[in-house]
Formats: structure tokens, sequence, C-alpha cells
């Protein structure tokens, strides 16, 4: 992914809460990169939380982790973004090498009339 949001903590904990359900919250800082008073804040927009969760969570206690449906949806539309700029930028390329070569076809045809 390019850009400045594939590097943010939030995306960075969420692909490492799909590919890890159980962890601890500084497993989770670590991969992500961010404070543990940071991620205090944003569990509850994150992940659907047991009671246990509600209460304090202690750093290094494993706990499974599901994230919201709403996290996980959010999460799918910014990959689908990704690959619209990514197919975006694909296509422009692409245009622009067809105009090239149509250039060359044209000019190569202009030749070949003024010569031939």
């Amino acid at each position: 992914m390019n850009g400045l949001l594939d590097k943010h903590s939030y995306v960075k904990l969420i692909e490492f809460t799909i590919e890890n359900r159980n962890f601890t919250k500084v497993q989770a800082c670590e991969v992500s990169g961010m404070s543990q008073s940071d991620f205090d804040f944003i569990t509850h927009e994150l992940f659907v939380l047991s009671a246990a969760q509600n209460e304090y969570v202690h750093p290094n206690q494993n706990y499974e982790w599901k994230l919201s449906p709403q996290a996980y949806f959010n999460y799918l539309q910014f990959c689908e973004y990704q690959h619209a700029i990514q197919t975006s930028n694909r296509a422009h390329w692409t245009s622009i090498a067809a105009i090239v070569i149509s250039g060359a076809l044209a000019l190569g045809s202009i030749v070949v009339s003024i010569y031939g």
C-alpha cells in the first residue's frame, strides 16, 4: 500500500488483529507502534469487548480480541480504496503509453507519406 494511511497505527493494529485473535496489549502496541494509552483510547472503537476487557486490561494478559463489524468493514473500504488508487495509477501509465505509441505511429505515417 502507498500513502500515509497504510502506516497509521490503527491500520497496523487492525491487520494484526485479523492475523492474530489472541494477544496482549504489549504485543499490540509493539506491532502497531502506538502507546498503551492510545491503545486504551481506541479499544472501544475497534473491538467488541468482553466483560473482562471492559475493566482494566493488564498489559501482559493474553486476551481474545474481536474486531467490531464497523472496524472490519471500514478496513475493507480502506483496502478497496488503496486498490482503486493502484488501478488508477496503472490506467494512467497505460494511457500515456498508448498516446506515445499512437504519436509514434502517426509520425511514422507522416514520414512515409513525405518520403515514400
